[in-house]
């Protein structure tokens, strides 16, 4: 008889594996699957008709989105990023019109410096770009394992949801518990 985990220890026994992948991609070959991922976006008939985005800042292990930010800003849309208030355990969506505004947060990831940027309304968001350690078919996503994105993206209900990742990064089924909330569609190289 299988031995069944906890869903806990499911999710962090999936992010081990995954974060051991991800961690041995070569830099280049990163970058490359990386643009790849995002033309697909790019060229996604959902960001083609949002007039509001919101992306995540990728660290260095992530699907890079600074080209889809310029890219964002170049075609006149309104350009989010998440600030987090670890304080309220939440996360906020800040506008910003460049890169250069962004500075490390409490967990190292780059995020609008405080009193810069103008904080946006979720509800109102067209199009949400969102990071995962792994998702699955039916849009299931597994984060980081602070529930910073699913609070946030329960927020944001109107929004059209994708994850954005490497190919490996999609697996038969992610381990969802009631509050993590599924992306409409996930987009790879």
């Amino acid at each position: 008889m299988a031995t069944t985990f906890p869903l806990d220890r499911q999710k962090a026994l999936l992010r081990q594996e995954l974060r051991k992948k991800l961690d041995c991609l070569p830099a280049a070959e990163r970058a490359r699957r990386g643009e790849a991922a995002v033309r697909q976006l790019l060229v996604h008939r959902r960001y083609q008709e949002a007039r509001s985005v919101f992306s995540y800042v990728a660290l260095n292990f992530e699907v890079e989105t600074r080209p889809f930010l310029e890219e964002s800003w170049r075609k006149g849309k309104k350009v989010f990023v998440p600030r987090i208030d670890p304080g309220l355990k939440r996360m906020r969506m800040v506008q910003i019109e460049n890169l250069e505004s962004l500075k490390p947060g409490r967990y190292g990831i780059l995020e609008p410096a405080p009193g810069s940027g103008r904080p946006g309304d979720p509800g109102d968001l067209d199009l949400a770009v969102v990071p995962g350690m792994a998702f699955d078919r039916e849009g299931g996503r597994l984060g980081r394992g602070k529930g910073y994105f699913d609070r946030f993206l329960q927020e944001a209900g109107r929004a059209y949801k994708i994850g954005l990742a490497f190919k490996f990064q999609l697996v038969e089924k992610v381990p969802c518990e009631a509050h993590d909330v599924r992306v409409d569609e996930v987009l790879t190289e």
